[in-house]
C-alpha cells in the first residue's frame, strides 16, 4: 500500500477508540506516573471517545475535512497528561497532512514528526521515560524508513519495532517506573494505537474484526510504594475566544504546579494542570478565555479509591420569560415553568408558534388579546422539590418584579418549604425578560461551571444584572385595541424601548424598518467606549418571527473585534404576545 485516502484514516482512528475503550484497564493498573491515580486508559478512552463522536456517523471528502472534525472532538473531550499529550500529537500530524485526498508514506513521515514536535511542545517540562519517548521513536524511524521504502504498511512494521523498544526501556530512564516495575502507561496507550493504526492498514479485506498484535511484555500491576503527590489538585479546561498564545498562558500559570499542559486549537484552548491551588488557577484561567468547561479534581482521593470530582451541585430554575434555547435548557437540566395564555373563545389560530399565530390573527383583523395568567407558586414549589433531588442547591432567576408576578410567587413557595430545604433555595429578580434575563442566566451556568458556592454566584449575579443592557423594536401594540394597522395608515410607525430598573421604557419612535441597523446604532452609541477600550461584547438576540433582521444584527455585531453572540432565537409566549410580531430584541454585556 503506497497511498492511504481519508477512508482509510477514518477506520485508523474508529479502531483505535475501540481498542482503548476495551483495554483501557490494562493501561490503568500500571498508572504511577505522574500520580498513581490509575486513569490514565480513562483519560485516552475519554480523549477519543470525543473524536469518535465528531466522525462516526459522517462522510468526509477529503483528509482536511476529517482533520478538522477529529481536533474538534480531540480537544474537547482531552482529559489527563496522556489525553492532552496525545491531542498535542494530533494537532501537528493531521494539519501537515495537507488538503490532498492522497497521502504517501514520505507524507506520513512528516506529518508524524510534527506530531511529536507539537506534542512535546504542549508540556511544561517534557521528560524521558514518557509517552514522548514512544512518539518520538516511531515518528523519527518513520521519516527515515520512508525515504527508503514506499510502502506503507512496511514502514509502519519497522517503525513499531522502535516504538516497542523505546516503551520497553521507559524504566530505565525513570525510578519512579523501575521501582514500581512497569512501563510508563500512556506510552503503552499510545503504541496501542499505533498497533490499530497498523491492523487497519494490514486487512482492509475484514476490517470487522481486525487481528491486534499486543504489547509482548505481560502487563502486571505494579509493586507497592509510598509515593508522594506534590499537587494535589487536577485541573482541566476547555476556553473558547482566547486571544494569548501557549507560552503567555504558560507564563501565568507555571509557577501553581506542575504537569502543565497547554494545547490551542484555533480559538479553543484545553489546559491540565496538578496544582495545590485549584481555584487560584480556576480564576486565572477566567481571565484568559470563556469557560465551555472546567474540571478540579482531588487525585489524592482518587488514589485511595474515593470520590474526586467535584460534581455541578447547582441545579437552575427559570420561568418561561428567559426564551433559553432548548439545547441549553436540556444540557443543564434547568427546570422552565410556563406561562399559560388562553386564546380569545373561537379563535382557533394556525401556527406553531405564537409568533405565527399572532400574525394569523392580525392577518384576519382579530383585536382581542391573548389572556396571560400568572405563574402559582405550586409551581415554583414543584419545581424547587424536583431540582433538590437531583442538585444540592437551587438557583431560581425569575423574570423581573415589575414586569411579572414570577418573583413573588418563587418566594412564596420557598416558604412552603421546610427550613432546611429553605437554605438551599437561592431567589434571584433578574430585573429582566427575554434576552436580558438570558444573558444573566448564561452568566450564571458559567459560574456554576467554574464550581463558585452558591452565595458567590448569588453576589456575583446581582452585581452583573445592572450592567445588562436591553434594547427593543417593537411593533405598536395597539392593533390589539383598534386594529392599528389599517390599509390607510401609510407609515410604520415602531416603538423602541429598553429596560430600565426592571422596567420596559419607550425611548422613541423608529420610523426604519431596518430593525437590525436601528439596534446596531443603539449598542454602539451606549458601549461604544468601553468596546474601543478592549471589552468583550456578549449578546443574545431574539425576534418575533423575523429571521432574517435577527442575522443581520448578528452580523453587524460580528464586526466588533471581540463579539460572542451567543445564540439567535425567536421570543418566548409572553414576550411575543406584549412584542407582537417581527420585533427585534438584544441583550448585551460588555466585561
Amino acid at each position: 500500500m503506497q497511498e492511504i485516502t481519508q477512508n482509510e484514516l477514518k477506520k485508523m482512528i474508529l479502531f483505535s477508540c475501540e481498542r482503548i475503550e476495551r483495554d483501557k484497564e490494562q493501561i490503568n493498573k500500571i498508572n504511577v506516573f505522574p500520580v498513581p491515580d490509575q486513569d490514565t486508559g480513562n483519560n485516552l478512552a475519554a480523549t477519543l471517545k470525543g473524536m469518535k463522536e465528531q466522525i462516526e456517523d459522517k462522510d468526509f471528502s477529503s483528509v482536511e475535512e476529517l482533520s478538522n472534525s477529529v481536533l474538534e472532538g480531540a480537544l474537547t473531550g482531552a482529559q489527563g497528561n496522556a489525553g492532552i499529550i496525545y491531542t498535542g500529537f494530533l494537532a501537528g500530524f493531521l494539519p501537515e497532512l495537507g488538503k490532498e485526498n492522497t497521502i504517501n508514506a514520505v507524507q506520513l513521515g512528516e506529518a508524524f514528526e510534527k506530531g511529536y514536535e507539537r506534542a512535546k511542545d504542549s508540556i511544561q517540562n517534557p521528560r524521558e521515560g514518557t509517552i514522548l519517548d514512544i512518539v518520538e521513536a516511531f515518528a523519527l524511524s518513520f521519516k527515515e524508513e520512508s525515504k527508503k521504502e514506499k510502502d506503507i504498511v512496511n514502514v509502519f512494521y519497522k517503525s513499531l519495532e522502535q516504538a516497542h523498544i523505546a516503551l520497553e526501556n521507559t524504566p530505565n530512564k525513570m525510578e519512579i517506573l523501575k521501582k514500581a516495575g512497569v512501563v510508563d502507561a500512556g506510552g503503552l496507550g499510545f503504541l496501542m494505537i499505533l498497533e490499530t493504526y497498523l491492523d487497519i492498514l494490514k486487512e482492509q479485506e475484514d476490517i470487522s474484526s481486525p487481528k491486534t498484535f499486543s504489547f509482548e511484555k505481560e502487563t502486571i500491576s505494579p509493586k507497592r510504594f509510598i509515593q508522594i503527590i506534590s499537587n494535589r489538585y487536577e485541573v482541566v479546561a476547555l476556553l473558547r475566544n482566547v486571544e494569548e498564545n501557549e507560552k503567555s498562558i504558560k507564563n501565568k500559570l507555571n509557577y501553581l504546579g506542575n504537569c502543565l499542559d497547554i494545547i490551542q486549537i484555533k480559538s479553543r484552548t484545553k489546559i491540565h494542570i496538578h496544582t495545590d491551588s485549584p481555584y487560584e488557577v480556576r480564576d486565572i484561567i477566567k481571565g484568559i478565555g470563556d469557560i465551555e468547561n472546567l474540571k478540579i479534581q482531588d487525585m489524592a482521593r482518587e488514589v485511595i479509591g474515593e470520590k474526586s470530582i467535584e460534581s455541578v451541585s447547582i441545579g437552575i430554575i427559570i420561568d418561561e420569560r428567559a426564551g433559553l434555547t432548548a439545547k441549553i435548557i436540556d444540557h443543564y437540566d434547568i427546570e422552565v415553568i410556563p406561562f399559560k395564555i388562553t386564546w380569545p373563545e373561537g379563535e382557533s389560530l394556525p401556527g406553531n408558534t405564537v409568533c405565527e399565530k399572532i400574525k394569523e390573527a392580525k392577518k384576519q383583523g382579530l383585536i382581542q388579546k391573548p389572556k396571560i395568567e400568572p405563574i402559582s407558586h405550586e409551581f415554583f414549589l414543584e419545581a424547587y422539590k424536583k431540582q433538590l433531588e437531583k442538585f444540592k442547591n437551587v438557583l431560581c432567576v425569575v423574570s423581573s418584579s415589575k414586569l411579572s408576578e414570577s418573583y413573588k410567587a418563587a418566594l412564596k413557595a420557598k416558604s412552603l418549604l421546610n427550613q432546611k430545604d429553605q437554605e438551599k433555595v437561592f431567589i434571584i429578580d433578574s430585573k429582566n425578560i427575554s434576552a436580558g434575563q438570558s444573558l444573566l442566566i448564561l452568566e450564571a451556568i458559567e459560574l456554576i461551571k467554574e464550581h463558585r458556592n452558591i452565595k458567590e454566584i448569588q453576589t456575583r449575579l446581582e452585581k452583573i444584572i445592572p450592567q445588562i443592557n436591553v434594547c427593543f423594536v417593537l411593533e405598536e401594540e395597539r392593533w390589539w385595541k383598534g386594529n392599528f394597522w389599517s390599509k390607510e395608515k401609510k407609515d410604520y410607525v415602531h416603538v423602541l424601548a429598553q429596560i430600565k430598573d426592571g422596567k420596559l421604557t419607550k425611548t422613541g419612535p423608529a420610523r426604519s424598518k431596518d430593525f437590525a441597523n436601528i439596534l446596531f446604532k443603539r449598542i454602539d452609541h451606549i458601549t461604544a467606549k468601553e468596546i474601543k477600550k478592549g471589552g468583550r461584547i456578549r449578546a443574545v438576540i431574539a425576534h418575533g418571527d423575523n429571521q432574517e433582521q435577527a442575522e443581520q444584527l448578528k452580523s453587524s455585531l460580528k464586526k466588533y473585534k471581540r463579539a460572542d453572540i451567543s445564540f439567535v432565537t425567536i421570543t418566548d409566549p409572553v414576550t411575543s404576545i406584549n412584542a407582537c410580531p417581527e420585533s427585534l430584541i438584544v441583550g448585551w454585556i460588555v466585561k
